[in-house]
């Protein structure tokens, strides 16, 4: 076994989440289809906004000497994870052999979507670091630091780790939402 056969082997064991076995099973499963109705998909969806845009903020500025602002952040991270894949089937992480060709299609363009928005989010986040430095260094100063407490720490952390979990199943919910894919 060569080295890329072996690197393929890891990365397909690391990103698998679902098999084909699950795939099938909660395609046909209606012990969710209350997160499947318009408001349902609604409340999912502005869960998992929040979590994305409000919460690192409120972790960022909130000083919570306990440390129960970053663990809430974290909850509920893996709470809308898990409220979005159930909500839209499993399709966005489900492997091509769990799929028919119209639903493979469909989670293809869900990932260019969703790529395309943590691609936009971290190029304004980065756009703005850029503008900063820029401001810091002509006011004088030699070098623009940076220094975090570890909740700000944390709420970067867990920002991107949200953006990379959420935004596939997150983009395929708002499709569904809009009428715009139908699984």
């Amino acid at each position: 076994m060569n080295r890329k056969v072996s690197l393929s082997a890891i990365n397909e064991w690391l990103w698998h989440t679902t098999s084909p076995r699950e795939v099938t099973k909660d395609l046909s499963d209606t012990r969710w289809d209350w997160l499947r109705t318009p408001r349902g998909l609604t409340a999912v969806i502005a869960l998992s906004v929040f979590i994305l845009f409000v919460a690192p903020v409120i972790v960022w500025f909130v000083d919570d000497v306990i440390g129960f602002a970053p663990l809430a952040m974290v909850a509920g991270v893996f709470l809308a994870w898990f409220l979005l894949r159930r909500a839209v089937r499993l399709v966005a992480d489900s492997p091509d052999d769990a799929l028919d060709e119209r639903l493979i299609g469909i989670r293809n363009r869900t990932y260019l979507s969703a790529y395309r928005a943590i691609g936009g989010v971290l190029g304004l986040i980065a756009t703005a670091l850029l503008f900063w430095s820029i401001v810091e260094i002509r006011a004088g100063s030699p070098a623009a630091t940076f220094s975090l407490t570890w909740p700000q720490a944390n709420a970067i952390v867990w920002f991107v780790f949200a953006q990379i979990m959420l935004m596939p199943s997150l983009t395929l919910a708002v499709g569904l939402r809009r009428r715009k894919v139908q699984l």
